[in-house]
């Protein structure tokens, strides 16, 4: 849930919803004010909004108020000329159905970017880098998403283990290795089978890291490390999944080649040699596709 839904949700005293009714309109512009002057523009008192902020379990009201302003400003930036559950319409021809498709994805990568925080990824990379195996958990099409990383990540000889089979998640989850390492992949982070997921995982002790919305749920709530997608989707209403899958792809994709990173010169030398060997006698006619012995 976001921390603004939460505000409009929670149980209020009157003095604290005069506040909360202040800031929710106010948004960005509470950025610069002080406590004082946000309790005198609602004529109340500063101890209202530490308490406020103790009631949506922060330590303090500038805790609060910095994710409030970080969310708002995620929130008010990119998506603002294409909608990504209806990026087109009946009336469009199929180059602007073309271009809208296009401009709905750069945007997608451009939001999940902006989501990408330098300690979560150093974090996530380092799990991945001393587990063994890494097990990937996911539901419905985010187990096709996952296909691809777990080819790339066998190239540079680290196992990867999609689980997607609904009825066998729990069992594989409770069977996973102590030294290896679970992604969870969640847009909602509220799958009731994922839940069950996390339960088997903490339960061995194997370090989990989420890919899953913006906002608090169960999923980002009990992993380790918390890695964030473009949260633009309604569950249902929308012609497709277009932004959340290029979203989880791009982190994926970013996990890949942070870890190939980590030993750039021979995994690049081991891929290539594999790649010469296993696809020998595949040519091109085309110029800038052909290889140096061409």
């Amino acid at each position: 849930m976001l921390i603004r839904e939460r505000l409009e949700r929670c149980e209020f005293s009157n003095s604290e919803r005069v506040i909360i009714d202040f800031i929710l309109k106010e948004k960005m512009n509470i950025k610069n004010m002080t406590m004082k002057e946000i309790a005198n523009a609602t004529y109340t008192s500063p101890s209202t909004l530490i308490r406020i902020a103790h009631k949506m379990k922060f330590k303090g009201w500038n805790e609060l108020k910095e994710a409030y302003l970080k969310e708002e400003e995620y929130l008010q930036t990119h998506f603002l000329d294409i909608d990504a559950n209806l990026p087109f319409s009946n009336d469009d021809t199929i180059m602007s159905i073309a271009s809208k498709i296009a401009t709905l994805k750069k945007e997608a990568i451009d939001d999940t970017l902006s989501l990408v925080r330098h300690d979560d990824l150093q974090k996530a990379v380092q799990m991945i880098k001393k587990a063994s195996s890494i097990y990937v958990f996911a539901v419905s099409n985010n187990g096709l998403i996952t296909q691809e990383f777990a080819h790339n990540m066998s190239r540079i000889k680290k196992k990867v283990t999609i689980c997607n089979l609904q009825g066998e998640l729990v069992y594989s989850a409770i069977n996973v290795d102590i030294q290896s390492c679970a992604i969870i992949v969640s847009y909602s982070g509220e799958t009731p089978i994922l839940s069950r997921v996390i339960q088997a995982l903490k339960m061995n002790g194997i370090p989990i890291i989420a890919i899953t919305n913006i906002g608090e749920n169960t999923v980002s709530r009990n992993a380790d490390v918390v890695l964030r997608i473009c949260t633009r989707e309604k569950l249902y209403s929308k012609i497709a999944t277009f932004s959340t899958d290029v979203s989880f792809e791009y982190i994926l994709d970013l996990l890949y080649s942070c870890v190939f990173s980590l030993d750039y010169d021979k995994n690049l030398e081991r891929k290539t040699k594999i790649s010469q060997m296993i696809e020998k006698g595949r040519f091109s006619t085309i110029d800038i596709m052909k290889e140096d012995e061409f």
